[in-house]
């Protein structure tokens, strides 16, 4: 079970859904999994940490593509993919293949 949040700011906070990202990652994992999508003018890195049953990670989204997208969700599944290896201890490969299915399908409704 994946629980999506962002640490944002006053601009990216008009322009990142979490709600709507919580929607569509909340089956990537059978395992408790947090993700934070950072969008923000500062400095950030990218992070996993584990504690008891519960991995924690902050995906570090470039802010001017933030503001500039037309298609965030597709951005932060992009940045997603790409920091999955971070996550050693989980099925980093079975959530390849459903992030990978769920960005075919957000490319392929955006163009219709």
């Amino acid at each position: 079970m994946v629980y999506v949040n962002a640490n944002l700011d006053l601009k990216t906070f008009e322009v990142v859904d979490t709600g709507r990202l919580n929607e569509y990652l909340e089956d990537l994992s059978e395992d408790l999994l947090y993700i934070t999508f950072v969008a923000r003018d500062s400095e950030f890195f990218n992070g996993v940490r584990k504690y008891k049953n519960k991995t924690h990670m902050h995906v570090v989204l470039p802010y001017e593509e933030v503001l500039s997208t037309n298609n965030i969700d597709l951005l932060a599944f992009k940045y997603l993919y790409q920091n999955l290896d971070n996550l050693k201890w989980m099925d980093r490969e079975k959530m390849k293949v459903n992030l990978k299915t769920k960005m075919d399908k957000l490319i392929h409704s955006s163009s219709n």
